[in-house]
């Protein structure tokens, strides 16, 4: 079973980011990518991974008389359905969470060495806004978002387009103690087009 305590070592979050970037990689390809970390370090927490279901093997081959495995991130934690959600305890859903945040870390810090950095830009932002909705209210938010998606999700590749990913987190969240009920909080923004 996997578990968010599998994930609290720097060298296995390591692994699980390089994996949510290339899909699937060797042992090997692994150390190309992640130099720093000596080999029977890296093998050691690969093993832990796939122990705790993290990672799988998904190709396994002889090459020069040895096994040469090819790892993923288990499907079910690289882009669970909300049936697969559903399913996973307390503990799963904090682990499946703690990939999918894991990849924006990494995501953001291969921008930041990608080059120097414009975030106005390159119109880059993270923001966290909390508002007072009810659940009819959420759906109709969720279809205008998905109705403005529709637009430039079928877009092809073309001179001054850029690959973009929007991440969303959506969640319930109750008021602090002493906090005012009536207002929503300040949004939390690094927006620079704002």
């Amino acid at each position: 079973m996997a578990t968010s305590s599998a994930l609290l070592h720097p060298v296995r979050l390591r692994i699980v980011q390089t994996l949510l970037g290339e899909e699937e990689l060797t042992t090997h390809q692994l150390h190309e990518r992640l130099a720093d970390i000596p080999i029977a370090t890296l093998y050691r927490h690969v093993g832990h991974l796939v122990t705790h279901e993290l990672i799988e093997v998904a190709d396994e081959q002889q090459v020069r008389g040895a096994s040469e495995r090819t790892y993923r991130l288990s499907p079910s934690f690289a882009n669970p359905s909300a049936e697969e959600l559903n399913s996973l305890s307390n503990e799963e859903l904090l682990t499946a969470f703690t990939v999918f945040t894991s990849g924006l870390i990494r995501d953001f810090s291969d921008y930041l060495h990608a080059g120097d950095p414009d975030l106005h830009a390159d119109r880059v932002s993270f923001a966290q806004a909390s508002f007072w909705a009810s659940d009819e209210e959420v759906d109709e938010f969720g279809r205008t978002l998905m109705t403005a998606l529709e637009g430039v999700l079928t877009n092809e590749p073309s001179t001054g387009r850029r690959r973009r990913t929007l991440s969303t987190v959506l969640m319930p969240r109750e008021t602090a103690p002493g906090g005012d009920a009536r207002r929503g909080s300040t949004p939390k923004s690094a927006e620079p087009n704002g």
